[in-house]
């Protein structure tokens, strides 16, 4: 049973996201949805902390129990009328969210994909699901899929690999997701993107590249592009923007977007992303 999960808060956020994953799991063929709720939104929200002593509000424990109840009713009900025929499950934790997630994955080896909400321009709230995004990202021991607020789901037809020339072998993780790069009428774009006008990118390595693809992918109609922008993140997005992107791959290595977010400057990154899902490949 092929099975996406979806953390979930109080937010039009993930709730955006739940609704991407009905529409995912109809294109890619997953039978299963699993939404995940945790009580630790912040630290100890509904409890009473003083100085030397901490209890706990029966009637606020009560009232975030109906709370939750409630939301993961809606969110199931609204994957049902997109997907009748998917099996909805879910699943409320104590715990962390990420370890939460990581518990939940050992216990259900059918998650092949998580799908995270993240906040962006359009988000009237802040999600805690979206802060957590970069810790689960990186922690994940399958793929998973970052979904902007004001993103709305439509066919993946084209999609953006950014790739290193000098990197050309972590294509072949693309391998593994045959599901999502062999759809009929997909087209694949690999953007290469040099940070210095006179870096232009070593002949053999394109030759290198092209040739790779051509004998792996060559069932896939795609096409190989090289751009020049000084902040990589930058040249990807404005790439995408100007070239009808449904999707962006992130695979592992120099160009991966996960790469970016280790350094604090530019860990913004993912959310200067207002257009387009993310997939991050594991």
């Amino acid at each position: 049973m092929r099975t996406i999960l979806v953390p979930v808060d109080f937010t039009s956020t993930t709730e955006n996201a739940v609704r991407l994953a009905a529409e995912w799991a109809n294109q890619f063929e997953y039978t299963h949805i699993i939404l995940l709720k945790t009580s630790k939104e912040s630290e100890f929200d509904y409890l009473h902390i003083a100085e030397g002593h901490a209890f706990v509000n029966e009637e606020n424990v009560n009232s975030l129990l109906e709370k939750t109840s409630s939301l993961l009713n809606t969110l199931s009900n609204i994957i049902l009328e997109k997907s009748p025929n998917l099996k909805v499950s879910t699943a409320v934790s104590e715990w962390t969210l990420t370890k939460s997630i990581h518990d939940l994955l050992k216990d259900h080896p059918s998650v092949e994909l998580i799908v995270l909400g993240s906040d962006d321009q359009s988000s009237a709230s802040d999600s805690f699901v979206s802060e957590n995004i970069i810790s689960i990202a990186r922690t994940s021991p399958v793929k998973t899929l970052i979904v902007p607020n004001g993103y709305r789901y439509s066919t993946i037809k084209n999609i953006l690999i950014p790739c290193d020339v000098n990197g050309i072998k972590k294509l072949d993780r693309l391998f593994h997701h045959k599901s999502v790069i062999q759809q009929q009428d997909v087209h694949l774009m690999f953007l290469n993107i040099h940070t210095t006008e006179k870096n232009e990118g070593n002949e053999d390595k394109k030759k290198e590249l092209q040739e790779y693809i051509h004998e792996y992918l060559t069932e896939i109609p795609s096409s190989i592009h090289y751009s020049h922008d000084e902040n990589i993140i930058n040249g990807i997005l404005n790439f995408a923007s100007l070239n009808d992107t449904d999707l962006i791959i992130a695979l592992p290595g120099r160009h991966s977007f996960l790469y970016y977010m280790a350094s604090r400057s530019i860990s913004e990154g993912i959310y200067q992303n207002v257009n387009q899902p993310v997939l991050i490949l594991k």
